[in-house]
This record gives structure tokens, sequence and C-alpha cells, in this order.
């Protein structure tokens, strides 16, 4: 089950920003750290924008981590962000599937765009499992495309 960022109570808001600024998560972003204002801001602007849809990622009562689309242009392309719940292991691949349904049966993209730091190679390694075309790395990041029909199959 996916729950919209723009449905989250206090207290989810609250956990999301713990786990953005968890040792085991920010690092792992570009932007390392943030503070809660500019997190409270964040979530307030997605009511406003069509191109950005950020989710809590559920199984049964247990939050499984945070998925995200951004770039969102319905029925061609998006790109997708994943972080998994900093007290949890091993819910990668439950992640990276529930993000694939939702790419193909609700935004009905053909392509999907992915990036992790160069040095993430868990996120590297999950993206390639799952079918991620390598198509580019600068100093900083790896960039991946998925195709359906070509390269993987959504």
């Amino acid at each position: 089950m996916l729950k919209n960022f723009v449905d989250l109570d206090e207290i989810e808001k609250v956990l999301v920003f713990g786990w953005r600024n968890h040792l085991k998560i920010a690092p792992l972003m570009r932007t390392q750290t943030i503070t809660l204002k500019e997190h409270l801001q964040f979530m307030e602007s997605l009511k406003q924008d069509s191109t950005k849809q950020y989710f809590l990622a559920l199984q049964d009562d247990e939050i499984l981590g945070v998925l995200c689309f951004i770039d969102i242009q319905h029925g061609i392309s998006c790109e997708f962000g994943i972080y998994q719940n900093p007290d949890l292991k091993g819910y990668g691949a439950a992640l990276m599937e529930a993000m694939l349904k939702y790419a193909q049966r609700t935004l009905g993209v053909v392509k999907i765009y992915a990036c992790a730091l160069n040095t993430n190679q868990k996120a590297i390694s999950l993206y390639q499992r799952f079918g991620f075309q390598f198509t580019n790395k600068d100093a900083q990041m790896s960039y991946f495309v998925f195709s359906a029909g070509g390269g993987g199959n959504l």
C-alpha cells in the first residue's frame, strides 16, 4: 500500500523527517541534511506540484520506506527514488516492485530514470537487478534508465 505524503499526519511527517536525516540515509542523498522547516515546506509544496509524488510504502502495518517520483510526464517518463526504513533490512526489492507497479499502472510511463551516488553500490546493484540500464556517470552520480519493452519489464 502507498500513502501519499500530502495525506500524512504530523507524526508521520516527523517520522519521515527523522529517516531523511538518519545516518544510514542522509549520506546517500544529494542534499545530505535538511531542517524540519525545509522538510515541512517541501511536503506542503507537493500539494501544488503535479510533477512530483512522494509516498510511504506500507506492508500490513509496517512502514517499509519512501518512494518518490519526480519529473513526472504521465504516459511518458519519470525519475524515481527510494529509501528504506532505516530500522529494517531486506525490503529493497519490495520497494522496487511497488515503484514499478505504480509507475506502470498509475503513471503509465514507458521510461523510468534513476540515479545514485557512485559510492552507493547497494542502490546501483538493486537498479541493475531490476533491469535498469546504466547510461552515464559523472564525478558524483551514476545514471540509469528502465524502458518498458527494452531493458526491463514493467
